[in-house]
């Protein structure tokens, strides 16, 4: 491989790792490198295959055609990603590795989705986080491309060890946020946990773990609610958190005794909509049903790490305020305004700010000073 400047590309796998924007980009050089057409970073939140990817990132030339193989159901039905695990092989292997020629051209990836985007060959490594994560990485070429060599496997090899460093950098950074968002409600007293689209639990508070009379852990890191009923809410509620019209999901739970409830919150988290490695990720809060379902300004401030002039625009969203209606009452600009509004939509992950204030509305107001 000539003309590759590797240590540019594995500083930017480094910088990645904190910077999650840049993924796409650095996936998109590591796979020009190697002479592919794109490459894709997915994952799944347990080391047993379930035929279910949670996270996914893609490099943006193949991602129309990710996205049209994640809308099947093709992911649970290709032999793919089983042989690749069977292999435990710690580097990049080829098709040609996994399969046979005839096992291949009949596998439903390639004759579904490979053969049908003009691709040909392909090659992947997968990866095992302490924390239970499978990380594969994969790359496609087109037809008429000869199949990935030895040669090309091995110059892929060179970057494995640095993407899975900064794979597992990701990880806990990632915990590192989840963590801070619930103990940020601790303080202010909410009872609140991380939970991803699967169920899985990655941070919680003291004060969620105390409600063993609504709430039941289960294995891996599981939860239940103990009223069925609200159980059933919660898993519609997780099944569609990345759903941009589905910011927020509210219903109550039966405590110790049917007339004492509790209302839940399954609030998609800001910034965590397309989390590397879990998909969409949620904050489940509890409040009584007495609480104000209005947000506070602090609190606004700690959930989505706004500075105190974006989270005073966040406040005015919620409020249902205009551009106009926020920019006279600060008595700023609405440039400076639209600025501001913008940065807020950038860092809770939503479209616009009807799904902004939604997404504000379902967080409890509580009585903290602004």
């Amino acid at each position: 491989m000539t003309g590759i400047d590797f240590e540019q590309i594995v500083d930017r796998i480094h910088e990645a790792a904190t910077v999650p924007e840049l993924w796409p980009d650095v996936l998109e050089n590591i796979a020009h490198a190697a002479g592919a057409h794109g490459m894709v970073m997915i994952t799944s939140d347990s080391d047993q295959w379930s035929g279910v990817w949670n996270g996914v990132v893609t490099s943006p030339s193949i991602r129309e055609a990710f996205s049209a193989f994640l809308r099947g159901d093709l992911s649970s039905r290709t032999e793919t990603t089983p042989r690749l695990l069977a292999l435990d092989h710690p580097g990049f292997v080829g098709e040609h590795e996994a399969f046979s020629p005839e096992e291949w051209e009949r596998d439903p990836y390639r004759v579904e989705w490979n053969k049908k985007w003009g691709f040909e060959h392909a090659c992947a490594t997968a990866v095992r986080s302490p924390s239970g994560e499978i990380i594969v990485f994969h790359m496609e070429r087109l037809a008429g491309r000869p199949a990935f060599s030895r040669q090309d496997l091995d110059f892929l090899d060179r970057f494995r060890p640095h993407l899975a460093r900064a794979a597992l950098l990701s990880t806990r950074w990632r915990l590192t946020r989840m963590r801070a968002a619930t103990e940020a409600l601790s303080l202010v007293g909410l009872p609140a946990l991380a939970i991803t689209r699967s169920g899985r639990v990655l941070a919680a508070n003291a004060l969620i773990e105390g409600m063993i009379d609504v709430l039941q852990w289960l294995p891996k890191d599981r939860i239940a609610i103990k009223d069925r009923a609200a159980d059933t809410l919660l898993r519609a509620g997780l099944a569609q958190l990345d759903a941009p019209d589905k910011a927020v999901c509210s219903f109550a739970a039966r405590r110790a005794s049917d007339l004492d409830r509790v209302v839940l919150h399954l609030v998609s988290m800001p910034g965590e909509a397309c989390d590397l490695f879990d998909g969409a990720v949620g904050l489940l809060i509890a409040t009584p049903v007495t609480a104000s379902q209005a947000p506070s300004l602090a609190l606004i401030r700690g959930l989505f790490d706004l500075t105190p002039s974006e989270a005073r625009v966040a406040r005015g969203i919620a409020q249902g305020q205009t551009i106009g209606d926020i920019a006279a009452h600060h008595g700023l600009s609405r440039e400076t305004i639209r600025t501001q509004v913008k940065a807020v939509l950038a860092k809770t992950g939503t479209r616009n700010q009807k799904s902004a204030a939604a997404l504000f509305g379902a967080i409890p107001k509580l009585p903290l000073r602004d």
